[in-house]
């Protein structure tokens, strides 16, 4: 398959980098325990690479791919011998348009009457049973957008990504746990525990945005590269013909209510009707 890494891979050095100075930090900090783990915070940056890079490559490979996909994405399943009979011509032509070999793609259904697509892995294309309720148009628009993630590498910087993240996903976790005992044992003690509450809440926090920011700052670049590569996916479903259909699928989606500032930099999708507008102009 053609690979053509963008502007996606582009956005996603940031956080990448980011991710690795956070780590880093973490080696050298008074209390940590990756400061446990590596005695320089050279060899955390070291193994971090080694790591992500190596579970991005380990991804080609099929039988990894599928377990993987199960965490990823839930129970799936081969397609009927129906479905891949309507899929088998759309991918057809929709690899001679991208320049892929359809023969590597690995789909997989799952069980949800929502209308929806995914790409995952090296060669994983997610389908949702709802989804083959599309015209056929629409179906082959959608292929084309999750064909559009892979041909840019974008599942496989994701994995990437996803490893360097992991030391700060868990040090969320327990400053979440942290939170979590705080409010349990306060409110045991009624209205002193209350009164208490406030600012030992208020120091963690304080605590956490002190120790996390640069975790926060790469993860909220990270959203942003998932955003654009998702106009990235769509630029390539119009290149290839498919801007008007894929923008009719997209309209009969639901329709999620405008959300504030803070949750569209933390969504990984951009809003809809800002794609739908894109593809019509594109069309």
């Amino acid at each position: 398959m053609t690979r053509r890494p963008g502007r996606t891979t582009l956005a996603l050095v940031a956080p990448l980098v980011l991710f690795v100075i956070f780590g880093m930090a973490r080696v050298v900090a008074p209390i940590g325990l990756l400061g446990v783990v590596f005695d320089d915070p050279r060899d955390f940056a070291m193994a971090a690479a080694v790591t992500s890079l190596l579970g991005a490559v380990l991804l080609a490979i099929r039988p990894v791919e599928l377990q993987v996909a199960k965490i990823i994405a839930g129970p799936s399943q081969p397609p009927s011998p129906e479905e891949s009979a309507r899929l088998g011509p759309m991918l057809a032509r929709l690899g001679e348009k991208a320049g892929m070999d359809p023969a590597r793609i690995v789909v997989r259904v799952q069980e949800s009457p929502g209308v929806n697509a995914a790409a995952g892995g090296g060669h994983l294309l997610f389908v949702t049973r709802g989804a083959f309720a599309l015209p056929d148009d629409e179906l082959e628009a959608i292929l084309a957008h999750e064909l559009g993630h892979h041909r840019g590498f974008h599942p496989v910087m994701t994995a990437v990504v996803w490893w360097l993240r992991v030391p700060g996903a868990v040090l969320a976790g327990v400053y979440r746990v942290l939170r979590r005992a705080v409010a349990a044992v306060t409110g045991r003690l009624g209205v002193l525990g209350r009164l208490l509450a406030i600012p030992l809440l208020l120091l963690l926090v304080v605590w956490q945005i002190t120790v996390m920011w640069i975790y926060y700052a790469a993860d909220l670049l990270a959203q942003r590269a998932a955003r654009i590569s998702e106009y990235e996916a769509d630029a390539a479903a119009a290149r290839w013909g498919y801007a008007e259909p894929l923008a009719a699928a997209y309209a009969s989606m639901p329709q999620v209510e405008q959300a504030s500032r803070w949750k569209r930099l933390m969504d990984d999708h951009p809003p809809l009707a800002d794609r739908i507008a894109r593809l019509t102009a594109q069309a």
